[in-house]
């Protein structure tokens, strides 16, 4: 009985912590939350920035290209008066590596920082990715005790393979509640003990019986990441991917403590130039490849970013990246709020947006704003 009233007594204050700051803080997330979060720097190196090409002329995109909003404003607006309209903070468009739009609002610019959220996931997808190229990781249909073997012990956890954790197909229980204080999601946000947390979830169902996209699947692929390559997290995004596509500036992410034991929260809270999220995006638009350097492998990269229904994993989500129609073979990195890496390979075109605390429940609207934008393209 001592025993079971001490563990409650500990996962109340647990929750109790958590709660704290959760409503200290505002509760649902917002971009500038990095501040309060302990942070490890991600070097961009020596490598010479890349740096997107300026148009040949002034083109006045902002003004001259229109987007019909239906769902929140039923008037055509202009694209510098829609930015405005969504709480936007950084929009790009980029075309053939020519920067034809950039604008940022608040008290934000081409040098200031912009948080990810699950925007992130696709990076950790391909440090996934990249551990399989380099045989790190023998396949992804490995279970996951193979490189976690602490997790041995659980309940049909041998079951579990990487793909499992790419597809969101785990069968793990995760609570989201729309960022309910007492909810998984606001526990791995706010919380300072993400392995521990992972380390006590537990199946709701057997992996490959449903889709359930949740922050504990890129978590647990975040872990194997570290693990393989032993070392964190930030420092295989630093010498995997940061400090070789031409990155302006370092990134930093985001742990959950600021002890030995501080982990990357994987599934978010990746702070970076909104340019050089772009130079993520180039990298896949390029199949992988970087100015002659197969960063990621090409296969690696076409699957990823075409559906696989496989598993009752979903037609349109694959390895972490959102999968457009398959008339336009768009695909795009999504996260809270409306962060958006849009990327349309037939135009050679990506589209960056990031703002805060407004239209997250709204994917599809995104979507079709964006195809709007690139289908006004043709004129310039």
């Amino acid at each position: 009985m001592k025993y079971i009233l001490g563990s409650l007594i500990l996962a109340f204050s647990l929750s109790s912590c958590n709660l704290y700051k959760t409503l200290r803080y505002g509760g649902i997330p917002g971009q500038k939350d990095y501040k309060h979060f302990s942070q490890r720097e991600v070097s961009n190196g020596e490598k010479e920035p890349f740096c997107f090409k300026p148009p040949m002329k002034e083109y006045g995109l902002g003004e001259s290209i229109g987007v019909t909003d239906q769902d929140f404003n039923s008037t055509n607006v202009s694209l510098d008066a829609f930015m405005d309209l969504h709480n936007t903070i950084a929009f790009m468009i980029i075309r053939n590596d020519t920067l034809l739009y950039e604008q940022y609002r608040q008290d934000y610019n081409e040098s200031t920082a912009v948080s990810s959220f699950s925007m992130v996931k696709p990076i950790i997808s391909t440090l996934i990715g990249i551990a399989i190229d380099e045989g790190k990781i023998d396949s992804e249909d490995d279970s996951i005790i193979k490189y976690l073997p602490e997790y041995t012990s659980k309940v049909g956890w041998d079951k579990i393979s990487v793909e499992n954790l790419l597809h969101h197909t785990s069968g793990i229980e995760f609570t989201d509640s729309k960022f309910s204080p007492l909810s998984d999601n606001a526990e791995y946000y706010w919380g300072d003990d993400l392995r521990q947390r992972v380390l006590d979830a537990h199946l709701e169902c057997p992996p490959n019986t449903i889709f359930k996209y949740s922050s504990v699947n890129t978590m647990l692929l975040g872990l194997i990441v570290e693990k393989v390559y032993q070392q964190t997290i930030s420092e295989t995004l630093e010498s995997k991917l940061w400090s070789k596509l031409g990155m302006e500036a370092p990134a930093y992410w985001s742990l959950d403590r600021s002890d030995s034991l501080g982990v990357e929260k994987a599934f978010c809270c990746l702070q970076a130039r909104a340019s050089d999220f772009a130079k993520f995006g180039r990298l896949y638009l390029n199949e992988g490849n970087w100015e002659g350097d197969q960063i990621v492998s090409k296969k690696w990269v076409n699957y990823s970013t075409n559906p696989d229904p496989e598993g009752n994993n979903k037609h349109n989500y694959n390895n972490n990246w959102g999968i457009g129609p398959a008339k336009y073979k768009s695909f795009f990195a999504v996260g809270l709020f409306g962060q958006y890496l849009y990327i349309y390979p037939e135009k050679n075109i990506m589209i960056v947006r990031f703002g805060d605390t407004e239209t997250s429940a709204h994917p599809n609207y995104w979507q079709s704003t964006f195809l709007q934008i690139i289908d006004q393209m043709e004129a310039y």
